[in-house]
């Protein structure tokens, strides 16, 4: 799963940089990368570190065995994994530039955890109460999945900004 930061309307110099100046240009990734990570570090906090319930502090929701196979499906946060990445394509004459925040989930439970309640079709207890203890809300835009995107709403236009001032900046040294 990948939240991505971009900018537009700086395709011209983007290239120029990526062609003539390559010490600029790891300057660019290393600074898209810096902005984006806040982002990243923004969804980090979202991870229920006390987990859903008080009781169970740090154990996500707990032990939670499925019946017939034995899977299990307890997590805690160290089962998500965060990293920041920067990328750089070319796509119709022009080159991009993209600040990448992404969610590596190690167990079945944390996608479960992302998603739970975003369709509620079934009306569960488990959908209502994750929503609740979360504070998200099933069909809401900027809620789902839970912890990226949430963090892109709060973080992502600032990084933008400060994605272009990184670019500007750049260029103006060129």
């Amino acid at each position: 799963m990948t939240m991505k930061v971009e900018v537009r309307g700086a395709a011209a110099k983007i290239d120029a940089l990526y062609r003539f100046d390559k010490e600029v240009w790891k300057g660019v990734q290393a600074g898209v990368k810096t902005a984006t990570s806040k982002v990243t570090a923004h969804a980090k906090s979202r991870v229920p570190f006390m987990g859903l319930v008080p009781k169970r502090a740090g154990t996500g929701w707990g032990k939670w065995t499925e019946k017939k196979t034995g899977r299990d499906f307890s997590f805690d946060s160290a089962d998500f994994r965060f990293t920041t990445k920067f990328r750089s394509k070319q796509q119709e004459g022009f080159r991009q530039i993209e600040g990448r925040s992404s969610l590596t989930k190690k167990k079945p439970s944390t996608a479960i955890f992302l998603l739970a309640g975003s369709v509620d079709k079934s009306g569960h207890p488990f959908n209502r109460n994750i929503n609740k203890q979360t504070g998200t809300k099933k069909g809401a835009p900027q809620t789902f999945p839970r912890l990226l995107t949430p963090a892109y709403y709060a973080e992502g236009p600032e990084a933008a900004k400060e994605i272009a001032r990184i670019v500007e900046s750049a260029v103006s040294k060129v």
